[in-house]
C-alpha cells in the first residue's frame, strides 16, 4: 500500500470517529446520558463511602483493535466527559447499564429513611451523633447532667428542652423518639416523684406531636445501677431501693401511658470508679443494644399499619346493610307459635333446654 494510500485511509477513519462523536455529543446533550470509565480503586471507595452498594461493577468497554488508536486520541469537536471519567454523586445516585458503550447514571430523589431521636445523658456522650444506616438513621442529643425536671437549669430539664426549637424541629420529622434519661433524677428525687413528672412529658410529647401516639413510637429505658450517692440517699442500699421502684412504677406507667420500656443490659461490673457512669470499654454494649433495638422497631413500624377509620356516613350505611341482612335472617329461620297462659317462663326456659 502506497504512502498516499495509507494517509487517505487514516483521513477516512478520522473522519468517521469525528461524525460519531458529533452524534454521541448530540445524544450526550439531550439524553444527559456518558461513558463512564472510572478507576476500579477511586470509584469503588467512594461508592463504599457513600453507603450505596450496587452489583453494577463499572470498566472499560472492549473496543476494537482497529480503532484503538484513534479513539484514545484527543479530537476537537468530540464532548470531553466522553472519554474522562465521571466521579458520581454521593446520594440518590439510579444505576443502569445501556447495551451499547455507555453506563447512564441519574439523580433519582429518594425517600429519606426513617429517622429516630435519641435524647440522651452523659451515659451517650461517647455515640457517634449521627448514624446513617440503609433503612434508618439515628440522631444523637448527649447532654451531661440532664434530668427529667430540673427547676435550676432549664439547659438540664428534659421537660424545658422539648419546649425548645431545636428539639421540636428534631421531634417534628422522626418517626421515633428514645429517652436515655433518668440516673441523675434517681439521685436526687423520690421515684414516685419522677414518675409523676415523666407523665406529666409524656403527655406534652403525645398532646404536641400527633405522630408519636402508638406504643413503638416512644421508649424510654430503665435505669441501672447506680453507687454515686447523694443528700438524699446516701447509702447505696437506699440509693439501689430508689433505683428498683422506679423501674417497677416506669413499668406501671408504660403500660397506663401507652410508651415503651426498655431494659438495659448493664450490671454493676460494667460501673467505673465513680459508681455512675460506664467503662469505656463498656460503652459499645449500650450502643450495640440501643442500635438494634432501634432496628428491630423500625421492621416493627414498616410492617404495622394504620386503620383509617370510616366516615361517619359510610358507618351508617354499613350498620344499615347488616340490619337488613339480620332481618332476612329473622324471617327464615324464625318460627312463631302461640302458647297457653298456663305455662310460666321458667317453664318454658326448662322445655326449651
Amino acid at each position: 500500500m502506497s504512502y498516499d494510500h495509507r494517509l487517505t485511509s487514516e483521513r477516512n477513519h478520522i473522519s468517521i470517529i469525528e461524525n460519531y462523536c458529533h452524534s454521541s455529543s448530540a445524544i450526550s446533550n439531550s439524553h444527559n446520558s456518558f461513558v463512564l470509565i472510572p478507576s476500579h480503586s477511586d470509584n469503588n471507595s467512594n461508592l463504599m463511602n457513600s453507603g450505596i452498594s450496587h452489583p453494577t461493577s463499572f470498566s472499560q468497554q472492549p473496543i476494537s483493535d482497529s480503532y484503538e488508536h484513534f479513539l484514545t486520541k484527543s479530537i476537537k469537536n468530540c464532548p470531553k466527559n466522553l472519554y474522562e471519567g465521571q466521579k458520581p454523586q454521593n446520594h440518590q445516585l439510579s444505576f443502569s447499564t445501556s447495551l451499547g458503550l455507555t453506563n447512564s447514571i441519574e439523580g433519582i430523589s429518594s425517600k429519606e429513611p426513617p429517622m429516630f431521636f435519641l435524647l440522651t445523658d452523659s451515659h451517650g456522650k461517647y455515640f457517634p451523633p449521627v448514624l446513617q444506616a440503609t433503612s434508618y438513621r439515628i440522631i444523637v442529643k448527649p447532654i451531661s447532667g440532664l434530668q427529667w425536671i430540673n427547676h435550676y437549669d432549664k439547659n438540664l430539664c428534659t421537660r424545658s428542652l422539648l419546649l425548645s426549637s431545636s428539639i421540636s424541629s428534631i421531634l417534628s420529622s422522626c418517626v421515633g423518639v428514645l429517652f436515655l434519661i433518668g440516673t441523675n433524677s434517681i439521685r436526687n428525687t423520690s421515684a414516685p416523684r419522677i414518675i409523676e413528672q415523666l407523665e406529666d412529658i409524656i403527655d406534652l410529647v403525645q398532646f404536641n406531636y400527633d405522630h408519636l401516639q402508638s406504643k413503638a413510637d416512644i421508649s424510654i429505658t430503665s435505669v441501672f445501677p447506680c453507687h454515686k450517692t447523694s443528700k438524699l440517699f446516701p447509702s447505696i442500699s437506699s440509693l439501689s431501693s430508689n433505683v428498683n421502684n422506679y423501674n417497677i412504677l416506669l413499668e406501671d406507667l408504660s403500660i397506663r401511658k401507652d410508651f415503651s420500656m426498655l431494659h438495659l443490659p448493664i450490671t454493676v461490673e460494667h460501673l467505673n470508679n465513680d459508681g455512675l457512669h460506664i467503662r469505656f470499654p463498656y460503652v459499645s454494649i449500650l450502643w450495640n443494644f440501643l442500635e438494634q433495638y432501634l432496628a428491630d422497631l423500625i421492621i416493627k413500624k414498616s410492617t404495622f399499619t394504620r386503620c383509617i377509620p370510616r366516615s361517619r356516613t359510610a358507618v351508617k350505611k354499613r350498620n344499615k346493610k347488616q340490619h337488613e341482612k339480620l332481618k332476612q335472617k329473622r324471617k327464615t329461620y324464625s318460627s312463631i307459635k302461640y302458647i297457653d297462659t298456663i305455662w310460666k317462663l321458667k317453664d318454658l326456659k326448662a322445655y326449651l333446654k
